[in-house]
């Protein structure tokens, strides 16, 4: 079926969907069928919430206090099954969580999905990629394209307001240095950590 969770580095990863809105001229995906200690992260089908929990429950999560949804699709494609099994690791396993996110989810879902994500995530990674509009869809050629890259602002600022720990992040080498430098400066005009990729 390929991995649903896999390790790399220090923690689990979900891959819980091989859908998402962008083909991002970078996304690793294009590069290799895997990742960390995953057989293969391309899905013959998506997990169900049940396998999905019983994935978690046969690791041993000892050596790792936060389990990160993230794989080779956006995982707010899934976002009612990623909020029971984002609770389902806070609550019975006691684990932090943590979504990568390409910052898309209101436009996938056709709603503010920041309130409920905020009950059951403690931190969001946003892929910001670039410092405006035209050079956002150039690089992500997102599948919603004009309005994508004010609605992804617009979730960073809602995600900023109600999750603690908020990073915005850019893949070096696929934009300019000037344009690395502006979105630094976006991320802290919006009051959030930045880091390159």
């Amino acid at each position: 079926m390929g991995s649903i969770l896999y390790r790399y580095g220090s923690r689990y990863y979900i891959n819980i969907t091989n859908r998402c809105p962008c083909r991002c001229i970078f996304c690793v995906r294009n590069e290799t069928p895997t990742l960390g200690d995953a057989d293969t992260l391309w899905l013959d089908k998506e997990p169900t919430v049940d396998e999905v929990k019983e994935a978690l429950l046969s690791k041993d999560l000892s050596t790792t206090d936060e389990i990160v949804f993230c794989g080779y699709g956006e995982p707010t494609e899934r976002f009612e099954d990623l909020l029971e099994i984002a609770k389902f690791i806070r609550n019975d396993l006691h684990k932090r969580v943590r979504l990568d996110t390409n910052g898309l989810g209101n436009l996938i879902n056709g709603k503010d999905i920041v309130p409920e994500l905020a009950q059951v995530v403690d931190s969001v990674s946003i892929s910001l990629n670039a410092k405006d509009e035209d050079e956002y869809l150039e690089v992500t050629k997102s599948k919603f394209g004009p309005g994508s890259y004010d609605a992804l602002i617009k979730f960073i600022e809602e995600c900023r307001k109600c999750i603690n720990s908020v990073t915005v992040s850019v893949v070096s080498g696929y934009i300019s240095q000037a344009s690395e430098d502006e979105c630094a400066k976006i991320a802290d005009r919006m009051n959030v950590a930045f880091r390159v990729r």
